[in-house]
């Protein structure tokens, strides 16, 4: 990692870096407080970090790649030159934190029929899924239908049939009587609940084939649906003409009259007599080192102990199969990774952090102090800010309110609404905010709560009032099309302005914003899950439980006596290792069931009587 900003002394920093921005076209002055004076945010001072945070150079800014780390040495050399110090670890201006990177297949994958001349060929009979789970295993093989188990319609492909040390054969989705209007699966037909029904039961290992339907028998890619989801039980996704091999050998009907026998509501699972199976699916998951960038503009007066945060992620996707090749019947020629740039998600938060941070401290003295963020890992499920609020590198108590910035980039030029969430984050709020709109002539469309899948979720939790800045969804949305150029830098320095003034406004207050909760509404389509716990889960993996973040106001979790801090191990009979157990151990429960949950609170376990929400 580059040590530029970190070894020298600030001034020294911030001289040396002014002089090479002033080489590179900046324009300033430097005043006693070492802050870049009389600055204005202009269409290209943003557009060029735009142009560099969503270069193909920097290969989309996935995690662990060189890309990312350029990136964040580029974010902080800005906060350096702009008279920020240092709020990260050891007097530097970066947080450095641990994270799981999508899994990657070592020369290990191996699937073979014991005793059996003719073996199977990877990719044309078979492939590791990469949710499945690591290390080798051996097993007799037995079919279990659907590998479902659905009690609404007195499905039981397990129903007395032990599973134990054997190699699982099933079919992929469920009889087709059970869709609903739509033509949707139920969550019985999800790989998760497939997987976690044979791990429950003792399988040593999961074999999914395709139903005859009379198309393509097409085996998902390695990697396809990227992700670092880990199950748990090695998992393979095997042909048809394979699986038939199986069945013949084993003395089994084939796998039509299977299927249509399971379709007509009979049971189907059956042992395959002589039939053992061996196998690894050779995944290796590594982990590796991201940092969050951080640099404080201090206040001055009675105030300035006080903290406004104003933050952006800046890693994005990296190179992945775009998300519209995805499906079963897109050509293999479209399931190419692709570099993901993420101009608007987030170059664009990014870009706005920084020229924030230079246009505050050209205003300098503030009567509050500003913490601004570039977090890692958003994409990877909120982990740097996260990280941060677990391990402050300022006094939470002091932190005032968060503005998080995630796409903020493409309001066109007939749109003037911008989108904010967290609108009753606070008293008052939601007054300034359309006050400050008006002023900028914009629309205010604003949302009451301030949870949500970006940054500002993890303070809100933390009982910081926090707001998100966003100027809406496209088409180009985690696809390898969200490039530089289609960025409205003009619309985005005006929406910039908006922010500045919103931040203004709270850091030059001489109130203390009041939180106020205000839970998320309920989202039609967005989550099949039935319950409630009311927990804001961490997703860092460590194999030894789900930790939990923050307990919600009114929860399940907190009337069970579930704290901040938590790591559950196990719910029920289910042992809990990462979010994925988590969600396996509530598949089945119904609003109103009381389950036991296990927790690890300073290093002691309790068991805790959760009733859950709906």
């Amino acid at each position: 990692m580059a040590k530029l900003c970190t070894d020298l002394c600030p001034l020294m920093n911030r001289v040396r870096l002014a002089a090479i921005l002033l080489l590179s076209g900046w324009s300033f002055t430097i005043s006693s407080y070492g802050a870049v004076m009389k600055y204005s945010i202009t269409p290209d001072s943003f557009q060029r970090h735009v142009n560099f945070l969503a270069a193909d150079e920097q290969g989309g800014r996935g995690l662990g790649t060189p890309g990312i780390e350029r990136s964040a040495d580029y974010i902080a050399n800005h906060l350096a030159s702009s008279g920020l110090e240092p709020a990260g670890d050891n007097g530097t201006y970066f947080q450095a934190f641990e994270v799981s990177l999508n899994p990657k297949l070592s020369g290990a994958t191996k699937l073979e029929v014991v005793g059996d001349d003719t073996q199977p060929s990877y990719k044309s009979d078979f492939v590791p899924f990469g949710f499945s789970g690591s290390g080798a295993f051996e097993g007799d093989v037995v079919f279990a239908g659907y590998g479902i188990v659905n009690d609404d319609q007195k499905h039981n492909d397990y129903a007395h049939f032990a599973v134990e040390g054997k190699v699982v054969l099933m079919l992929r989705h469920e009889p087709p009587t059970w869709t609903d209007d739509d033509s949707d699966f139920t969550p019985h037909a999800q790989f998760s609940n497939k997987i976690y029904n044979a791990k429950e039961r003792g399988a040593a290992a999961v074999m999914i084939v395709n139903r005859l339907t009379g198309g393509d028998d097409r085996l998902q890619r390695w990697g396809q649906g990227g992700g670092a989801a880990d199950y748990g039980l090695p998992a393979f996704h095997v042909s048809q003409d394979f699986a038939g091999s199986l069945l013949e050998a084993g003395g089994v009907s084939n796998l039509q009259a299977l299927q249509d026998q399971l379709d007509s509501g009979k049971p189907a699972s059956e042992a395959l007599k002589g039939v053992r199976v061996k196998g690894n699916p050779g995944i290796v998951r590594e982990k590796t080192m991201t940092r969050n960038v951080l640099g404080l503009l201090k206040g001055t007066g009675p105030l300035a102990q006080e903290i406004v945060v104003i933050g952006a992620h800046y890693d994005h996707l990296g190179k992945a199969v775009p998300r519209s090749a995805r499906s079963h019947n897109a050509e293999s020629t479209d399931q190419i990774p692709q570099i993901h740039n993420g101009a608007d998600d987030n170059a664009s938060g990014t870009a706005g952090v920084i020229e924030l941070a230079r246009k505050l401290a050209s205003q300098r003295p503030l009567k509050r102090s500003v913490l601004f963020m570039a977090f890692s890992g958003e994409e990877s499920g909120l982990l740097g800010s996260k990280h941060f609020v677990a391990h402050p590198t300022v006094d939470l108590k002091n932190v005032v309110a968060m503005l998080n910035m995630d796409m903020i980039g493409r309001l066109a030029d007939d749109n003037n609404t911008v989108q904010v969430f967290g609108t009753e984050a606070a008293e008052g709020f939601a007054e300034m905010l359309e006050s400050l709109a008006k002023r900028h002539k914009f629309e205010l469309k604003g949302s009451a709560s301030a949870t949500g899948p970006s940054d500002h979720s993890s303070f809100y939790q933390k009982k910081i009032p926090s707001l998100h800045f966003f100027s809406g969804l496209h088409e180009d949305y985690h696809r390898p099309s969200d490039d530089a150029d289609k960025v409205n830098t003009d619309k985005s320095v005006r929406f910039l302005a908006y922010i500045e003034d919103v931040a203004k406004s709270i850091i030059d207050d001489d109130r203390r914003p009041v939180y106020h909760y205000v839970a998320a509404p309920a989202q039609v389509g967005a989550s099949r899950a039935r319950v409630r716990m009311g927990i804001m889960p961490s997703y860092a993996d460590d194999g030894k439980g789900l930790g939990v973040d923050a307990v919600m106001e009114n929860s399940p979790a907190v009337q069970g006596g579930m704290k901040d801090g938590d790591v559950i191990v196990r719910i029920g009979e289910t042992k809990v290792k990462n979010i994925y157990d988590y969600m396996a151990a509530l598949r089945d429960k119904n609003p109103g069931d009381t389950v036991e949950v296990e927790v690890v609170r300073d290093g002691k376990a309790q068991t805790l009587s959760v009733e859950l929400g709906g």
